[in-house]
């Protein structure tokens, strides 16, 4: 695992052009306040095939008016992605992890029912 990329704005451009083919765990974040200097909102992870493809969609289909950064962490396999996504979702909590959950929760319980 190498260590975490310096924060750049979340925005089309930057992920077209900065963000390469890598598996990785990725933060969301906000700009910085009194509690905490740019709080995660967002955690996940993507492989080498989708790790763009991902943030693009969180890009176009969130509407996260605060979340503003962007960085990542690179993994040397999938797997340790994985295992670390997990890790840091449990360890930070954001929220949008969880509003993500509970609405897919939501829809599986509408779908089913």
């Amino acid at each position: 695992m190498k260590k975490s990329t310096n924060l750049m704005l979340f925005n089309k451009n930057n992920v077209l052009r900065y963000v390469p083919n890598v598996n990785a765990v990725y933060y969301l974040r906000g700009i910085a306040d009194e509690n905490s200097l740019y709080p995660i909102y967002f955690i996940g992870q993507g492989s080498k095939n989708n790790l763009k493809r991902k943030l693009l969609e969180i890009l176009e289909h969130n509407n996260w008016t605060d979340v503003v950064y962007i960085n990542y962490i690179e993994c040397d396999k999938g797997k340790t992605a994985k295992s670390l996504e997990k890790y840091e979702i449990n360890r930070h909590r954001p929220k949008y992890n969880y509003a993500v959950k509970s609405e897919e929760l939501m829809q599986m319980t509408m779908y089913h029912n």
